[in-house]
């Protein structure tokens, strides 16, 4: 009897979901760094006008150390029936902290060594490193003491595994299995031949919603990603919804 584990369904979808998503982002996933960490992101114009970038729910320490998901029924992917329900990681989401000189110097120095902007800019910092500083210098980011508009959320990352294939499969609005799938109804010439090797029939009318770079509802960038591609940037994919009100992307987060 052979030692070899045996072959399985969830081996053939995985395999499916891979090819797929590769002909998506025009690369085999293969291409990408495989050590590397990536994430998908929700951000723009959306999170404002919704005021969803100032709701202290992301804030709540089980939130921000990661140990509980956030929910928000204004941030979807598409309006459609089908589509499953975005889950934040507000661990691994981005905050601007918008007063720092409001804050103990303590506390001001730790955002500063953590941020991920220039030294110039108002600091930005990922949920995780700012649950640690907060819990660190007693810092309470919901006080009323503080002065409005003290922090902000500025990119939401959609709860994936740090994996390639899951923030991609996360921001095409896949699930964990082929019964998740959307079945869209069939696009244009253009669509259907960005989408025509994919080999799974069910993942490639799935993918008919986010290959259309001509869509009003959430259109593909190609040219941002061939430019990242190009220049080996960190940006993957990327997608611009109800016409610039919101964006979603895919990048390479850490080594």
């Amino acid at each position: 009897m052979s030692d070899l584990p045996a072959h399985t369904a969830d081996d053939d979808w995985r395999s499916s979901l891979t090819q797929a998503l590769g002909v998506l982002v025009g690369r085999p996933l293969a291409d990408f760094a495989p050590d590397a960490q990536y994430a998908a992101y929700y951000s723009g114009n959306w999170l404002h006008e919704t005021e969803s970038y100032r709701d202290p729910e992301w804030l709540e320490p089980a939130a921000l150390t990661g140990r509980t998901s956030v929910s928000n029924e204004n941030l979807l992917l598409l309006d459609e029936i089908g589509y499953p329900e975005l889950r934040f990681d507000a661990s691994r989401s981005l905050f601007e902290i918008d007063t720092p000189a409001a804050f103990p110097a303590a506390f001001a120095e730790d955002l500063s060594a953590v941020s991920l902007s220039g030294p110039d800019d108002l600091p930005i910092v990922r949920g995780a490193d700012l649950a640690r500083s907060t819990a660190r210098h007693g810092v309470d980011l919901t006080s009323a003491d503080l002065p409005e508009g003290t922090w902000s959320l500025v990119m939401a990352a959609i709860v994936s595994d740090g994996t390639l294939p899951d923030a991609l499969r996360v921001a095409t609005g896949i699930g964990e299995g082929p019964d998740t799938l959307v079945r869209c109804a069939e696009g244009g010439t253009e669509v259907e031949a960005a989408i025509a090797a994919v080999e799974h029939a069910g993942i490639r009318a799935h993918l008919r919603a986010f290959c259309d770079p001509d869509s009003h509802d959430l259109a593909l960038c190609p040219h941002d990603m061939r430019e990242s591609g190009n220049e080996d940037g960190a940006l993957v994919a990327k997608w611009e919804g109800a016409v610039d009100q919101y964006v979603i992307t895919v990048q390479r987060v850490g080594p």
